[in-house]
């Protein structure tokens, strides 16, 4: 039996363990030296382990033999990087987690997040990912430049929304990249120019150069990345160039080339309005416009500018097709296109409604007690009497008629009682008493409406065409006769005349003229017709929407009317014999509201439209119930469409066809 001290035992254990030997000393505490061959790869992660303290978590498909020979002593952090120089060299690499490190085939290495806070220093060897900005250049154009630097197992792309690079390598890589990406991000010359065109405008020449030059400054141009503008200074029509000398040399070519006089000396050009007034809005141009083109004028002679073309301005309205002819400059042409932009907008409307409402109440009380006696024998004349004529009927009245046999008909409003009596002698004597009391109440309601545009004045008359008196002759100067009258009508009613304003906030300023005018009863001492008249003149702010009082008339009127017989009028108690009393109250009160309603678009206009003729057809199913007609229960609203309908059969109120 062979022993261990046989040579061949020996041998045969020292074959075992030298793959598996390793310095664990050196000179000084705390360093290693490393010298395998061909060990397992399993076992040299196991005295890895031992050395750091660290925890690792081994693939199952890592495996092979490593050899590493060292002979200088190294501490635990180069024995650690030296690691991971091992397993890239077999095409393994660490992940370092939270709590164990993961050795994985480097294929695999870029889809684990790795966690770094374990190490002080990151090992140069270490695989990482890192997001590299970049400030001046394009990052996706550095992508293909820099992706041949970068392991196979790595990753390199570009993110062009934060023009930046993300790289996943080893950190020594990664720092290699980052140093190469800082030498290509140097800012380039870019700078400013500014060129002065003297003959073609300046938005026309920066839509020319984005045609000719696209890459720089058409769409497709990357907007993070884009260094290069073409910036156009309509005040002065001049350009204002940003980029490199490449760049700003070629344009200054290309604007050189396009900056030449027109062939035609000028543009003219027909804008066909939508909402405006052509005739209106000429007007404002050519005041505006043509300054404009003498201030343009006196500038290119003061700066010495040849001034191609026509400097001057023309502008011409055509009211039949409602369109503007304008020439003129390419620089002035623009200046009119946003002026016609912003002035040629649908205008708002206004619906005003107003309501007039005016109450009287009148009051009158009349008592009055007449007398008279009269002896024919001595002519027409009384003997005695009292005679009050502001009381119902005199008593003049009364004995005529007695005297004649006529029959009186009593005063209005109350007890009228008369005595009377002629004698054989011709004595004749009468005695009335008369009790008025009158009372008259009104309530006036009226309620125009209209709608009008922003600015523009409207009129809403509802009343009689009068026909007034001024003048008349029967008989000339040299006595022929030559009868003739003179009339004049006018109009007597409600009048309303608005012009409202609307400002930007939605104020509506309202400037009204509203007039109440009505025939009064006959006035003796009046030559021709009487007519009441209430006028109110001002002007008011209202929100849309806002129902406001614009003023009115409260008036009291309290009149007192006594006549009586001196001395024996003043006789308490029996002084009514000899007097008559009357009172008159009369109260009016009118007050006018206004309620502006803001219209901006048409389906505002369709629903208050709709408004009004659902309360006309309200009306007419309460007229239809009053005369008792017979209302069916599904009876339905024609369409306003129907009252412009003709020549077909009409439906009545409630939707039923008549003939």
């Amino acid at each position: 039996m062979t022993t261990l001290n046989s040579p061949l035992i020996r041998a045969l254990v020292l074959a075992l363990l030298l793959p598996m030997s390793m310095m664990a000393h050196a000179q000084e505490e705390g360093t290693w030296k490393l010298n395998l061959k061909d060990a397992d790869i399993r076992a040299f992660v196991t005295q890895i382990a031992d050395i750091t303290g660290y925890s690792f978590v081994v693939d199952p498909r890592v495996k092979g033999k490593v050899t590493v020979l060292s002979s200088a002593p190294m501490n635990k952090d180069e024995i650690y990087d030296l690691f991971l120089a091992v397993l890239q060299v077999h095409g393994f690499t660490a992940i370092p987690g939270e709590e164990v490190i993961k050795i994985v085939q480097q294929v695999d290495a870029k889809q684990s997040a790795e966690s770094l806070k374990r190490f002080d220093t990151i090992p140069s060897e270490q695989l990482i990912t890192k997001v590299i900005q970049v400030n001046n250049a394009n990052a996706l154009e550095l992508v293909p430049i820099l992706r041949p630097l970068v392991a196979k197992y790595g990753h390199l792309a570009g993110v062009a929304a934060a023009n930046a690079l993300i790289v996943s390598d080893h950190s020594a890589n990664v720092h290699r990249i980052e140093q190469i990406v800082k030498e290509l991000d140097s800012p380039s010359k870019y700078e400013v120019e500014v060129i002065q065109l003297k003959e073609a405008w300046v938005g026309d020449m920066v839509r020319l150069l984005q045609e000719l030059a696209p890459s720089e400054l058409g769409k497709q141009a990357n907007e993070a990345a884009n260094k290069y503008s073409v910036t156009a200074d309509e005040r002065s029509n001049r350009l204002i160039l940003r980029g490199d000398e490449n760049f700003r040399s070629k344009m200054r070519e290309l604007i050189k080339k396009l900056d030449q006089p027109s062939a035609s000396g000028g543009t003219t050009k027909v804008i066909r309005l939508k909402h405006a007034d052509a005739k209106s809005l000429a007007e404002i141009l050519k005041g505006v416009m043509g300054e404009v083109a003498k201030e343009n004028q006196q500038g290119q002679s003061s700066s010495g500018g040849s001034g191609g073309g026509n400097a001057g301005f023309a502008i011409f309205a055509d009211e039949g097709l409602n369109a503007l002819v304008v020439r003129g400059e390419p620089s002035i042409m623009q200046e009119v296109d946003t002026i016609v932009d912003a002035l040629d907008v649908r205008r708002a409307q206004v619906l005003i409604e107003a309501a007039i409402v005016e109450i009287s109440d009148e009051l009158g009380s009349d008592l009055g007690v007449q007398f008279a006696v009269a002896d024919e024998g001595n002519g027409s004349t009384p003997l005695a009497g009292t005679n009050f004529g502001n009381v119902g009927l005199s008593l003049g009245d009364i004995i005529g008629a007695i005297a004649s046999n006529e029959v009186v008909s009593p005063a209005t409003g109350g007890l009228s009682l008369g005595l009377g009596e002629r004698n054989e002698n011709g004595i004749t004597w009468g005695f009335l008493i008369q009790a008025l009391s009158s009372s008259t109440a009104a309530n006036l309601l009226s309620t125009p409406s209209i709608i009008t545009l922003d600015n523009q004045e409207s009129e809403i008359v509802v009343g009689q065409n009068v026909p007034f008196v001024t003048g008349s002759t029967t008989t000339t100067s040299n006595g022929v006769s030559n009868p003739y009258q003179t009339i004049e009508r006018r109009d007597v009613g409600l009048t309303l005349k608005v012009t409202p304003t609307i400002s930007a906030d939605g104020l509506v300023k309202l400037i009204v003229e509203q007039t109440t005018e009505n025939i009064a009863d006959s006035v003796e001492s009046a030559s021709d017709l009487v007519t009441n008249k209430r006028q109110i003149k001002t002007t008011v702010l209202a929100d849309d929407g806002e129902t406001i009082v614009l003023g009115g008339l409260i008036r009291e009127d309290y009149s007192v009317a006594k006549s009586k017989v001196p001395f024996l009028g003043d006789i308490p108690y029996l002084g009514a014999l000899f007097r008559s009393e009357s009172k008159t109250k009369i109260k009016r009160n009118l007050l006018v509201f206004l309620r502006p309603k803001i219209i901006l678009s048409k389906g505002d206009v369709a629903t208050i439209t709709d408004e009004k003729y659902q309360g006309l057809w309200n009306i007419n199913l309460g007229l239809s119930k009053k005369l008792g007609h017979k209302i069916p229960e599904d009876a339905k609203r024609p369409p306003i469409n129907t009252l412009f309908e003709r020549n077909r059969l009409q439906p009545d109120n409630f939707g039923t066809p008549q003939q």
